[in-house]
């Protein structure tokens, strides 16, 4: 009777050491797939100056935010797109995500956001300005604005 409690006890902490390599493994993988997905994000804060790179399927894109102020219940804000290839894109797509910051970083659980196509086309070497409206987050609480996931409908070149 000894021999199989000394089985079943040696049995468990070889599950256990299997679960916390598969939690290690779990976690390993997921670091890796936000790394290899930092570069299609595009974080902007009121105020700071310069742009973002953000990269989609076409190649890269750089994002600024500009003239941030007080709409109705959040903020109207204009977005600033640096189209830097050749060709003029048409049908952008991107979810933008916005909200406060606390002293831990973004209040990723209090966010607000939304997914949008603009209509606006994207022309080859020059930025184009998008005013959006971000309800719920007045300016004087609007910590960042984040924008992912950016797609397009399809590009005009010239003959």
């Amino acid at each position: 009777m000894q021999a199989l409690d000394n089985k079943v006890v040696a049995m468990q902490l070889q599950i256990e050491a299997l679960q916390k390599d598969f939690t290690d493994e779990k976690q390993r993988v997921k670091f890796e797939q936000l790394l290899a997905s930092t570069d299609k994000i595009a974080y902007l804060t009121p105020g700071s100056d310069g742009y973002q790179v953000v990269r989609y399927d076409l190649g890269s894109l750089t994002v600024q935010l500009a003239d941030v102020e007080p709409y109705a219940n959040g903020s109207r804000v204009i977005l600033k797109f640096g189209n830097t290839m050749a060709a003029t894109v048409n049908g952008l797509k991107l979810t933008i995500d916005w909200g406060a910051v606390t002293d831990q970083g973004p209040d990723n659980q209090h966010q607000k956001s939304k997914e949008m196509q603009f209509t606006e086309q994207l022309r080859s070497g020059a930025w184009t300005s998008v005013p959006i409206v971000l309800d719920g987050v007045p300016p004087a609480q609007l910590g960042f604005v984040r924008i992912h996931d950016v797609t397009h409908t399809g590009i005009l070149l010239f003959r």
